[in-house]
């Protein structure tokens, strides 16, 4: 089966699927693509997670590998997983191995990743590991400039949707690997993930990394991936999924955008619990500390708790020092009784809806408001509660900042 891309954005655009920004397709996407030969230009093999429990670090490690190599082909090849492991513990306040995508991505993004051989993966845990001064120098470069696209956030309770499987296609078209977490077969005789077994013979779960796709009228349509244990796994490190297993089992996926040195890092931000509130309907709001939801994760440890009926709105304002064009961003938090929320900038008619649903209760990312030339004085964001996904228990929202950035 083949999209036209017109009806993508616009499916894409009203469910709050992150869709490439710069499409190279202005028809259809292809029926085939296949990334795995542009990893091993670049250098960068299946590698070995062994006995840890690490596969949600090494899918976030390859794809940063990828995206890092492409626009810097004759830097390090191989990036630390042992140095995103302890990135994620240090900036989010946690512990241990075992980490969700929003906990690797915000420490990738406060203390960059340094590369493989100034700080190796080991075999064993050492909870007193630490990476060198040397190693932090070399990671910080590789801080503050990835931007987080989500298709999916952690849940599963749904299935995969036909907008987040079109929008894992379109990134591979574009160039751009996706990491994803899936309930895995407890026993998978072969690399070849076809059959859909019912839910008792599922675990949650497995990370893996999609590297191409290909559609064919006359057999199962399957996506590749790289899995996590070398190339003596299955054909070369790979194996093949069918669509129809990923749709009943994905549990999230991400994709990575690489910007230059400090894109992601704000010139003004403005914390959404202290932005005064011009008016309101049908929302309470307070001002809510995270403390137990691994506070660090959150700009100033809080948010604006919006607590909406369906079609409550509440209406922010902030004050811009100096004229310019400028990135507009919104940082929110998603949780089990979100909705889906509606923003509008100063009233006007374009809108953009972000899916604030997740399974757990964690950082929902950036939702990207697109670039706006901004007159110096105050400015208005309007959140509207608009609808909800079925497995959503509510229609509250969060709002932890607003920031403004660099336009390109």
């Amino acid at each position: 089966m083949s999209y036209h891309v017109f009806s993508l954005v616009i499916l894409l655009a009203t469910s709050g699927v992150a869709f490439p920004q710069e499409n190279r397709f202005n028809g259809r996407l292809p029926l085939k693509v296949n990334l795995e030969p542009r990893f091993l230009k670049l250098g960068i093999e299946p590698r070995v997670q062994g006995g840890r429990p690490t596969c949600g670090i090494f899918t976030v490690t390859a794809i940063a590998e990828f995206e890092y190599s492409q626009a810097n082909p004759h830097a390090c090849k191989h990036l630390s997983e042992e140095f995103l492991i302890w990135a994620a513990n240090e900036a989010g306040g946690l512990s241990g191995n075992q980490k969700f995508f929003f906990e690797t991505v915000h420490g990738l993004n406060t203390f960059g990743i340094c590369s493989a051989e100034l700080m190796p993966y080991e075999k064993t845990t050492d909870a007193s590991r630490a990476p060198s001064q040397k190693a932090l120098a070399d990671a910080k470069g590789k801080c503050k400039r990835w931007k987080v696209h989500w298709i999916k956030r952690w849940d599963v309770k749904e299935s995969l949707t036909d907008s987040q499987l079109i929008a894992i296609k379109s990134a591979l078209a574009n160039g751009h690997p996706v990491a994803c977490g899936l309930r895995w077969p407890k026993a998978l005789p072969g690399s070849f993930v076809l059959e859909v077994p019912p839910a008792s013979d599922v675990f949650d779960g497995h990370g893996i990394v999609f590297t191409g796709y290909e559609e064919n009228a006359s057999k199962p349509s399957v996506f590749y991936f790289r899995n996590t244990n070398g190339r003596q796994w299955g054909t070369d490190g790979s194996g093949v999924m069918s669509y129809s297993y990923l749709r009943a089992y994905a549990n999230d996926a991400i994709w990575l955008e690489l910007g230059a040195p400090d894109s992601e890092a704000p010139i003004e931000r403005f914390e959404a619990e202290s932005m005064t509130v011009l008016a309101k309907e049908k929302c309470r709001t307070i001002q809510q500390k995270i403390e137990s939801w691994r506070a660090k994760m959150w700009s100033q440890g809080e948010h604006l708790l919006c607590m909406a009926d369906q079609g409550g709105r509440v209406e922010l304002g902030f004050r811009v020092r100096k004229r310019g064009r400028y990135r507009l961003r919104v940082l929110a938090t998603a949780a089990p009784d979100f909705g889906t929320i509606r923003v509008a900038l100063d009233g006007k008619p374009e809108q953009r809806d972000f899916n604030l649903y997740s399974g757990r209760v964690c950082p929902a990312g950036s939702l990207e408001l697109g670039d706006h030339e901004l007159t110096a004085g105050i400015h208005k964001l309007r959140f509207t509660a608009a609808t909800k996904s079925l497995a959503s228990t509510g229609y509250f929202f969060g709002l932890d900042a607003v920031d403004l950035l660099s336009a390109k």
